[in-house]
């Protein structure tokens, strides 16, 4: 899914402030019970359908909040984000890191940045506020459970025509440590993540909602190039396709998408339920879509002859209601780490605009450009504090790859530490 480009200071400083003042008193949120009581409490005190689920260590809430996305957008800079100088891409795998850099012009180190004082707070808006509650609920359970918590996300859905998801997600340490003042706002902002996404389940929901209007449009080789998922190939799909022509008979216009049951079942893919009573028939076609960030193609379709849901889908419960629950996917550590260590990295480095080099040139001595180098010893730096931060042991080695170049580097996890000094050591290639 898209992440998000541009972070919100309005937002990460409003959540982030709820969180902290958030109260802590004793567990009235046994690890049974979590998020039921955690729904609970957000009807009783802020009138707020919300929906939650505990997976592994992972506390998740969504909630719809209309006028959101316009709200954000009023508060953010009507300047285009730049692309970052440095950008970076991490795996975890068999207990080691591996990360490439891309570099682009010239760079050089990024002021740290001194807390803007914006004055006294302001009244948030309806749409920020109900954000803001949410936030403050979740963060209550979070520090007053006895459940075995590492993670929390808040999904911000906002129903208007854009269908966006804001996501908000952290590490319950961090929450724990800001709130004993052990770490500030501001570096618990920093370790935050913010995401933007479409729904899901709209994806899916249009996919199918396309397709259809396509089988009377385009030829069946430009539908199947159209909608057919990666994994698949064109000799699987085309027999569904041809099924699904002929029971809509020419009739799709009478089947409404508002109407179909959806459900996200893994990261990437969604069930689309569509009922054939509309067209005065029985049963019901079951779509599999895969989703990624370009939209939605067709893993399978599936004729229920008589509405029952197949046997693989069975433990999903009835379709009317699907609507009731929301996918969440456990956070895990290693992969939170990974994002850490990257979003560090980009994050301590800015582009040098030639214009200002050139003037700098006629007033005072120019920027000095970092280096790849220097980069690379950034990305490692950053790897030790990171997973010293988050007590994280469990790998052997960091890998750093210039994508550009193929130069790589790397750091056996022993002497990681090294790299938190004042004064590193020197990385020296693999040759």
């Amino acid at each position: 899914m898209e992440k998000l480009a541009h972070k919100n200071k309005t937002l990460a400083v409003g959540i982030a402030a709820a969180f902290f003042l958030a109260s802590c008193g004793p567990s009235s949120y046994p690890k049974e019970k979590v998020a039921e009581r955690l729904t609970a409490v957000c009807r009783a005190e802020y009138h707020l359908d919300v929906k939650a689920q505990l997976v592994g260590t992972t506390l998740g809430a969504l909630v719809s909040i209309p006028g959101l996305i316009d709200e954000l957008r009023r508060h953010a800079s009507s300047r285009l984000p730049e692309l970052p100088p440095v950008l970076v891409e991490g795996k975890y795998t068999q207990q080691a890191f591996d990360f490439r850099m891309f570099t682009r012009g010239s760079f050089a180190h990024a002021e740290k940045k001194v807390p803007d004082d914006d004055g006294p707070p302001r009244e948030p808006t309806e749409p920020l506020r109900k954000l803001q509650q949410v936030s403050t609920a979740l963060m209550r359970a979070c520090l007053s459970t006895d459940a075995p918590l590492e993670f929390y996300e808040l999904i911000a859905r906002d129903p208007g025509p854009d269908h966006l998801d804001i996501i908000f997600s952290g590490h319950t340490l961090d929450s724990k440590k800001a709130y004993m003042q052990s770490i500030s706002i501001s570096e618990m902002q920093s370790r935050n993540e913010f995401s933007l996404r479409h729904q899901p389940e709209e994806m899916a929901r249009d996919t199918v909602a396309n397709f259809i209007i396509d089988l009377q449009k385009r030829p069946l080789p430009q539908l199947l190039s159209r909608y057919t998922a990666p994994s698949k190939r064109f000799g699987e799909l085309l027999p569904m396709v041809l099924s699904v022509t002929m029971e809509l008979k020419g009739e799709e216009e009478k089947l409404k998408p508002e109407e179909w049951a959806v459900r996200q079942i893994k990261r990437e893919s969604a069930l689309v339920f569509v009922s054939l009573k509309p067209l005065g028939q029985f049963g019901a076609f079951l779509f599999t879509i895969h989703l990624d960030e370009g939209g939605g193609t067709l893993l399978s379709i599936e004729k229920l002859e008589n509405s029952a849901l197949p046997n693989g889908v069975q433990q999903l419960g009835p379709p009317e209601q699907w609507s009731d629950f929301f996918y969440l996917e456990a956070i895990s550590l290693p992969e939170f780490v990974t994002e850490q260590i990257a979003k560090r990295v980009m994050n301590e480095f800015k582009p040098i605009d030639p214009e200002a080099k050139a003037k700098a040139k006629k007033k005072a001595a120019p920027e000095k450009p970092a280096t790849v180098e220097e980069v690379t010893k950034a990305l490692v730096g950053a790897a030790a504090y990171v997973t010293d931060n988050y007590d994280f042991k469990n790998f052997n080695e960091v890998t750093v790859v210039d994508a550009a170049k193929g130069t790589r580097w790397v750091v056996p996890a022993a002497e990681l530490p090294l790299y938190r000094r004042r004064e590193p050591p020197d990385l020296k290639p693999i040759p």
